[in-house]
């Protein structure tokens, strides 16, 4: 039986041999190749297209090309082929592949050298830029350092051109209260130096980072507070007491020791922690804060350092404490409420604020946290928040601020998406400021432009097409297209009298633009990050000469002075 079924099992394997060496003598059906032919824009003045044919001919059998890039002019050449046009026609482009056995292939495709045309307004003018940035230092609060070094320091204010730096306030910083008077504050008493158990940090940690930053030409320094000192709240915890649990939830006037809330009898005490923070600061570093939140992300009960407020209570707070700045001589001003998420949420926590006048004069600046990126067209739900946020605080002249955002792609398609969200809180939010989340940890990822060693995402790169080129007093004005994948922004920067554009391509091809409007002029320098370029030197351009942008990039133009 064992010797019967290795025979049968012989047979056939033979049977199979003698089929395969059939169909290889050329007696089975041969198979046309499949292809599909794409095109890319590489250069303008003139025209010059490059076409690619992906191609499989299933017994890989050689294939043959012929190109014909205008009616009547065929060729024979390869699977990828570059060709120059004239500008202002539209071309059919048709390329035949054959195996020399079956019929033969013919691909075809319609390319156009149109140029887009964008068209600057600068007599209609918007915003007024208040700065670029971000939050944190070399490596996250919650590490071990470091956290300061001068090449760090020269990345973030030569390369990038960071000039706001958002920092945190240890809830740390006081421990325990510092007497029984909060109008009398003993800076003694406050702690600097000292570890506490559950809690992130100490100040000591950062002085030298915000002294090198300092010196090295810093702007703005912002501070966010994500705690106050845990005796003054009703759980006298950091955070919600929890070790993984967030929630949203409802603010109450009715709280106990698990409430996740500012005892509202601690208002004073609270002023006073505020007061001491920016005094130590300025005595420690000779920085004076530029400005100082209140709560960040207010409506959120986070299993780490998180208080919860609601509108009124927030209303409530920003009269004590801006009071009490008054009263110090504090010029810090105070920005709020750094919410994010749901629009009506974010809205609940500005109206009774904005509805008090005796609130309302204290607030300098409305800042958002912006997580939201479904598109970027006129219509697009983004585009209708921003709009709406940035009316806010229009009757009264309080700019609105993007103070953190993270979460794109460590890759290209993430970089331009954050290029597009910056672009969309620019134009239809009017920000005055932008920032990301932490600038750097230790390795990066979807919240850091880079880490601790010094390696740049694209994301850095992008934010640099943005930060080093568009200076705080720049003034945006309007600037407009005709292909909605071509997104443009126009600033005038008042330190040295030139203007920069920063036009996005969200496209998988290269175009082609030219700027139009009076008072446009000259040469600018151009800069661009793509698949290949990290906002590197791209040469000089005439900005009244047709310019190319390659596919999936962000280009900016500044006139040389």
């Amino acid at each position: 039986m064992r010797n019967a079924m290795i025979l049968y099992t012989v047979g056939i394997f033979l049977l199979s041999v003698t089929g395969c060496h059939k169909k290889n003598s050329g007696t089975a059906e041969n198979h046309a190749p499949v292809a599909t032919l794409s095109s890319n824009l590489l250069s303008v003045n003139p025209f010059t297209y490059q076409f690619k044919v992906d191609a499989m001919d299933q017994e890989f059998d050689p294939l043959q090309y012929t190109w014909e890039f205008e009616v009547g002019k065929e060729q024979k050449g390869n699977a990828i082929e570059t060709y120059t046009f004239e500008q202002g026609h539209q071309y059919i482009i048709k390329v035949t592949v054959t195996d020399g056995k079956s019929q033969p292939l013919i691909l075809k495709d319609t390319i156009d050298t149109k140029v887009i045309t964008l068209t600057a307004d600068k007599s209609t003018k918007y915003q007024t830029i208040e700065g670029f940035g971000g939050f944190g230092a070399q490596k996250e609060p919650w590490g071990t350092g470091p956290y300061t070094s001068p090449e760090y320091v020269n990345a973030l204010i030569n390369d990038l051109g960071l000039t706001i730096l958002r920092m945190d306030t240890p809830a740390n910083f006081e421990i325990t209260n510092d007497n029984d008077d909060p109008f009398v504050t003993d800076l003694s008493k406050y702690n600097i130096n000292n570890n506490t158990p559950g809690h992130d940090d100490k100040l000591a940690d950062y002085i030298p980072y915000l002294k090198d930053m300092h010196a090295a030409g810093l702007q703005k320094l912002i501070v966010s507070l994500w705690s106050p000192p845990i005796w003054m709240k009703y759980n006298n915890k950091l955070g919600n007491g929890t070790t993984n649990q967030n929630s949203a939830p409802d603010y109450t006037t009715n709280p106990d020791n698990n409430t996740n809330q500012l005892k509202t009898n601690m208002y004073d005490e609270f002023a006073e922690f505020c007061v001491a923070y920016i005094k130590t600061i300025k005595s420690l570093t000779g920085i004076d804060v530029y400005a100082f939140s209140l709560q960040n992300e207010p409506r959120f009960s986070q299993f780490y350092a998180s208080c919860v407020y609601n509108g009124t209570a927030l209303r409530d707070l920003i009269k004590v404490v801006g009071a009490r700045f008054e009263k110090e001589n504090i010029t810090t001003k105070i920005f709020l409420p750094e919410d994010v998420g749901w629009y009506d949420g974010i809205k609940s926590l500005v109206d009774p604020v904005l509805a008090d006048p005796d609130a309302r004069k204290y607030v300098s600046i409305l800042a958002v946290h912006g997580y939201a990126t479904d598109g970027v067209s006129p219509g697009s739900a983004d585009a209708q928040t921003w709009r709406n946020m940035s009316a806010w605080g229009k009757p009264w002249n309080i700019p609105l601020w993007m103070t953190e955002t993270s979460g794109y792609e460590n890759n290209l398609t993430g970089a331009i998406a954050l290029g597009k969200a910056m672009y969309i809180a620019l134009k239809y939010g009017n920000i005055t400021a932008w920032l990301f989340w932490t600038i750097s940890t230790n390795k990066i990822d979807a919240y850091s432009l880079m880490n601790t060693a010094g390696e740049k995402s694209k994301r850095y790169f992008v934010s640099k097409n943005f930060f080093r080129y568009i200076r705080p007093g720049s003034v945006r004005f309007n600037i407009s297209g005709t292909d909605e994948h071509i997104l443009p922004l126009a600033f005038s920067n008042s330190d040295d009298n030139s203007t920069t554009f920063v036009i996005i391509n969200d496209e998988v091809s290269g175009k082609a633009f030219q700027i139009t409007g009076e008072g446009l002029s000259g040469t600018f320098d151009s800069f661009i990050t793509n698949v290949s370029k990290d906002c590197a030197d791209n040469g000089a351009v005439e900005i009244n000469k047709t310019i190319f942008i390659p596919a999936q990039s962000v280009l900016t133009l500044r006139s040389k002075n």
